[in-house]
């Protein structure tokens, strides 16, 4: 292949990436990055590109000294700044692609911020995005699995070679008589990924179709931007259905498309930074849970559980660790909260002359309490449960605990961190849903008002 043609491919790729000028190039010293680095170089007084070469030596391998040696020796020819990178293998090797993975990453996260490098361009080829998507279909990926390995990720990481085979590469730097680094690894035959390189995709070249790698990575092209525009779908369906973020209305979600359930719950779960890893089968348990197949709670990886009350899914903590964090806001009259951690807004109406018809409303609504507006001590709070808190139910002798009333009501746990209390300094005047206290209660002498009322928050 001419070298003008992976050329012209880099550089339309760029053309479709975010404008960059300051660009890292990781560079580990095979062929794909070499290909890489060179376009780059040749590419960059055109494109006014400042290069930066990024080099990660896991100092797993014998080679990788002489690696790092050759990618020194190409960024002093062309004059080139290089970064490297020396890690410390962890002692169990059980993981270790994941680990180096997650090095790389983390270094290239780190340099990109130290140098101030607008982005890291990466080496990936059409044959890695091929090797990806026949993998992920042999492990039963879904669609989102299937879509691949995307151009650009977070905005700061780009692959301008996903549109070049590895053979266009090989004929780039044979042509252009560039050094390069071979792997032995690479045809270890141990690894899953090498068998589908060097047997099971020649395979199915030879016996099948000789255009499957181009087939495969147009699939995940397709599958990408299909997925882009499911998951802007489930974005908006998400708002619909979640009362809070630890909450979701069962009747919401089942106003949605089926097709979206799964997305919906997914993208609920990843909210919660305490949830790990959510797989298949923890959102095929979610699914039947929701619809009423299994019953009771399930464990979600991390330290979360999913229990169903009525007719909705709440994220509750392990070992009755609250979710959302403890809140406290100063409600003075005529104001709106909105509580956006818990889902709930508080209102407090100013001060009005007393009516019975404001009694006989709050009776017939346990969202609504009235306070006498005399005595009524200030400040006035509405915050969230907090151990040991109690209340004098109105009407009753001595107090009790707020905890127990929830626990005798049956008020699931992650619901309790998340109901507002309205309370003063000394105590907790009310309970909203549940019990009314003995603070500023309704006498035969009060003549002025305030009335407090609670409700989720209103559907975005």
């Amino acid at each position: 292949m001419p070298p003008q043609r992976l050329l012209t491919k880099v550089n339309a790729a760029l053309d479709r990436f975010p404008p960059a000028r300051h660009l890292g190039v990781a560079v580990s010293g095979g062929p794909d990055s070499v290909a890489l680095l060179s376009a780059l170089v040749t590419l960059a007084a055109k494109r006014g590109l400042c290069l930066t070469v990024l080099h990660v030596n896991h100092a797993l391998r014998q080679e990788a000294e002489q690696e790092q040696h050759l990618v020194e020796s190409l960024c002093r020819d062309w004059q080139i700044p290089c970064v490297v990178e020396l890690l410390s293998p962890p002692p169990a090797r059980s993981g270790i692609e994941s680990w180096a993975r997650t090095e790389r990453y983390q270094f290239f996260q780190t340099a990109r911020k130290c140098y101030r490098l607008d982005a890291v361009a990466l080496a990936h080829t059409l044959d890695d995005q091929t090797e990806t998507v026949l993998f992920r279909l042999l492990r039963g990926s879904a669609r989102r699995g299937l879509a691949g390995i995307p151009p650009t990720r977070e905005g700061w990481i780009i692959r301008p070679l996903l549109g070049c085979t590895r053979a266009e590469v090989m004929d780039y730097v044979t042509s252009e008589h560039l050094p390069f680094a071979i792997d032995a690894s690479n045809a270890d035959l141990h690894y899953t990924r090498n068998k589908i390189r060097h047997v099971l995709l020649p395979f199915l070249e030879r016996e099948f179709s000789p255009q499957l790698r181009h087939h495969l990575a147009a699939l995940a092209e397709i599958l990408r931007e299909e997925e882009a525009w499911l998951e802007s779908l489930a974005t908006a369906a998400r708002e619909r259905v979640q009362e809070s973020p630890a909450v979701i209305s069962l009747d919401r979600l089942a106003a949605e498309p089926v097709a979206l359930h799964a997305r919906i719950l997914r993208q609920w779960l990843a909210q919660c930074e305490k949830v790990r890893d959510v797989g298949f089968h923890h959102l095929q348990s979610l699914l039947a849970l929701s619809t009423g197949h299994i019953r009771g709670k399930i464990e979600i990886s991390g330290q979360v559980n999913v229990r169903r009350t009525g007719r909705r899914l709440l994220l509750e903590a392990k070992l009755a660790e609250s979710l959302v964090s403890s809140y406290c806001y100063p409600l003075s009259a005529g104001q709106q909260l909105l509580i956006a951690e818990a889902g709930w807004q508080v209102s407090m109406s100013g001060q009005a002359a007393w009516q019975g018809a404001l009694q006989q409303a709050c009776l017939t609504n346990p969202w609504q309490a009235i306070f006498d507006a005399g005595v009524l001590p200030a400040p006035v709070v509405v915050r969230s449960l907090r151990p040991g808190d109690r209340i004098h139910p109105l009407g009753m002798k001595g107090r009790k605990k707020v905890q127990g009333i929830f626990i005798d009501a049956k008020v699931p746990v992650a619901q309790r961190r998340l109901l507002p209390l309205i309370a003063t300094d000394e105590e907790v005047a009310w309970v909203p849903g549940y019990v009314r206290g003995e603070v500023a209660k309704v006498t035969s002498t009060t003549r002025w008002v305030y009335q407090i009322e609670v409700n989720p928050l209103p559907e975005k």
